[in-house]
């Protein structure tokens, strides 16, 4: 306005065109934000896709383990393995809270059979140490 009033065209040029041109830019601005927004969307939804898809996949992997070790393919060892290499992807699924439960069913297990069996060797040691006892006195007797 000030330009205009005192005769200056050639300024009131040059704001006309930066006016026009800042008007431009923010507008490209704008279109480019647009685009970078779509684009980190897009992004978003491929890495969700993708961390559905490997959730999906830990937990057929985790079932299966699942299954092999109650049909006896597989030992407890196979099934900790599963598990470690499927924690992160299927974290707080059913198919991983399954997969511990049979882990520390079959851990318990192990431990029983374990104390079974010490309980069983320390009675046959009991047992042939009272067989050697009688031998020796019934040596000594003769």
């Amino acid at each position: 306005q000030w330009a205009k009033e005192k005769g200056h065209a050639e300024c009131v040029r040059a704001l006309e065109e930066h006016s026009s041109t800042a008007a431009e830019a923010e507008g490209e601005t704008a279109v480019a934000e647009s685009a970078e927004q779509a684009a980190a969307a897009a992004r978003e939804a491929a890495a969700a896709a993708e961390a559905a898809e490997a959730r999906d996949a830990a937990e057929a992997a985790l079932r299966e383990a699942v299954e092999a070790c109650e049909r006896g393919d597989a030992d407890l060892e196979a099934l900790r393995a599963a598990i470690n290499a499927n924690t992160q992807a299927a974290d707080g699924s059913e198919a991983l809270r399954a997969a511990r439960r049979l882990r520390d069913e079959l851990a318990e297990r192990k431990v029983r059979e374990a104390r079974a069996l010490k309980r069983q060797r320390q009675k046959e040691e009991k047992a042939a140490a009272r067989q050697a006892a009688a031998a020796e006195r019934a040596a000594e007797e003769e």
